[in-house]
């Protein structure tokens, strides 16, 4: 698989030799620091539909505010420690990969099975940039979604004992529910943003959501729920929550 599940996504920038890559990694770098989502496009001296695939980004962040595309040829020798550590040999090319504003790693797919507005739609909420960080450093994450008014503090200090029970293998990361960046997050992770309390999900270190909780959630089934790993043909993950083992409509 050229894209990661979430429990092995890798930081692309500060992660390279600093000998290799040093244009794709100071490009990365500098996305990062700008906090600029990266389309980085994968392609090689083979590779067919290269300036569409340019101009289909390019329309996408029309869309995308504080946004660049960065190339990747994988033919090149500079590119080779890249090419083998995010397994990019045997991917179709023009590949279209989609960094998060922290230089995380978070999506990815085929030109072929590009448009503008999917790859609008894969772009990354800041929120889910931290919960890729979390999950990469191989930490568990309790999404904590709130909003002002709310009586959050029990709910916060239940999350906080959890970690602490988990010796700091695992962060929370809080959401206001009004935040305009991050109700596509939170509608594809069905939080009900009709609550009139706190919402917690539990998301294990391999990604999977694992436990959503109203109100102040109990200590003991946070901790239960973050080292719970979820079995089955397709679990749910937070990078794809409606994963489903049935088969697919014709």
């Amino acid at each position: 698989m050229f894209v990661r599940t979430l429990g092995l996504v890798v930081l692309l920038v500060g992660a390279l030799a600093p000998a290799a890559l040093a244009s794709t990694r100071d490009e990365l770098n500098s996305a990062a620091q700008g906090e600029k989502i990266a389309f980085i496009l994968v392609t090689d001296r083979t590779a067919t539909g290269v300036d569409e695939t340019k101009a289909m980004i390019r329309e996408a962040m029309q869309s995308v505010g504080r946004s660049t595309m960065v190339l990747l040829d994988r033919s090149e020798a500079q590119n080779a420690e890249l090419v083998t550590k995010f397994g990019l040999s045997g991917a179709p090319v023009p590949l279209i990969l989609i960094a998060a504003r922290n230089g995380m790693l978070a999506a990815g797919l085929p030109a072929a099975q590009a448009t503008a507005q999917k790859l609008v739609s894969l772009v990354p909420t800041p929120k889910m940039g931290d919960v890729l960080k979390a999950l990469e450093a191989g930490k568990g994450v309790f999404l904590y979604v709130s909003r002002k008014g709310m009586t959050s503090k029990p709910g916060a200090d239940a999350c906080a004992a959890a970690c602490g029970q988990l010796d700091g293998t695992c962060v929370t990361v809080r959401i206001d529910m009004d935040d305009p960046q991050e109700q596509e997050l939170l509608k594809k992770l069905k939080v009900n943003q009709a609550s009139t309390e706190p919402v917690t999900l539990v998301i294990n270190a391999q990604g999977q959501l694992t436990g959503t909780y109203a109100g102040a959630p109990d200590i003991a089934n946070l901790v239960q729920a973050a080292t719970k790993k979820v079995g089955g043909c397709c679990p749910s993950t937070v990078q794809n929550p409606s994963a489903s083992c049935a088969p697919a409509k014709k």
